[in-house]
């Protein structure tokens, strides 16, 4: 009897508790509305504070920063959103629009279209998506499997064959889709540098020579750790090390 007490008591605490959190997310959509940004944002972060996230309290929080005319602290959570909702386009343009407002202008290394191609399409759900659709596909498998050993027609023995083969093929690739997009979720192997001016150096020490410049804002993908110090890479390829109190992690 005791323990069903203490269960019904913690179910009322956390639905208690989301219901809390889910105030001071439209707390902060009405702060924003009325164009307060600054206290938007202490809304949206103490739901984040309290264990919650999502890609609109992301989003929210990227369009508050920077409407409050903070850039790094936009984009971060900006690059966030796009982690948990990489399909939404109204993330991917406003990311966009924030870095185009960045003072580094970085070529990106040249991509084989097939491979843009590629990532493209991979980018068009999240891990979840992606897992329901390879089971989908999965099941479609199995039912063509099935109606090639045991069908009795010749031609519908091979046309499940076929059938069989082919969705064996799309939940293989959907399946590799989810856990790519797992992968980025997971391991956050970039960063965003917050420092206004940086110097990247050549070794993990303020003694190395200095390589060149970054500025608040850019984005770097994070290779290994040293002590306190990143070693870093640029879309263009330049790899360098940076102070851990520079950047924060996506």
């Amino acid at each position: 009897m005791k323990t069903r007490i203490f269960f019904l008591i913690a179910v009322l605490a956390f639905s208690l508790n989301i219901l809390a959190q889910d105030s001071r997310f439209k707390q902060g959509n009405d702060l924003y509305t009325e164009g307060k940004y600054e206290e938007a944002v202490e809304m949206y972060e103490g739901v984040l504070q309290s264990g919650l996230e999502s890609s609109a309290l992301y989003y929210n929080l990227g369009n508050a920063y920077y409407k409050s005319g903070q850039l790094p602290e936009a984009i971060l959570n900006y690059e966030r959103a796009l982690l948990l909702a990489p399909q939404n386009e109204d993330i991917r343009y406003n990311l966009e629009l924030a870095y185009s407002q960045t003072a580094d202008e970085i070529d990106q290394v040249g991509t084989f279209f097939l491979t843009k191609w590629f990532q493209s399409i991979r980018s068009l759900n999240d891990s979840d998506g992606w897992a329901i659709y390879s089971i989908i596909a999965f099941i479609l498998f199995l039912i063509g499997l099935g109606l090639y050993l045991f069908g009795r027609n010749v031609a519908i023995k091979k046309a499940a064959f076929s059938f069989a083969i082919v969705f064996l093929i799309v939940a293989g690739t959907t399946l590799s889709f989810s856990s790519h997009q797992k992968t980025k979720l997971v391991e956050r192997s970039h960063a965003i540098i917050f420092t206004p001016t940086v110097n990247i150096k050549s070794s993990p020490d303020q003694s190395g020579t200095d390589l060149f410049v970054l500025h608040e804002g850019t984005k770097v993908e994070l290779i290994s750790k040293l002590g306190e110090w990143w070693n870093v890479r640029l879309q263009d390829g330049s790899e360098g090390w940076i102070h851990e109190s520079d950047i924060e992690v996506i």
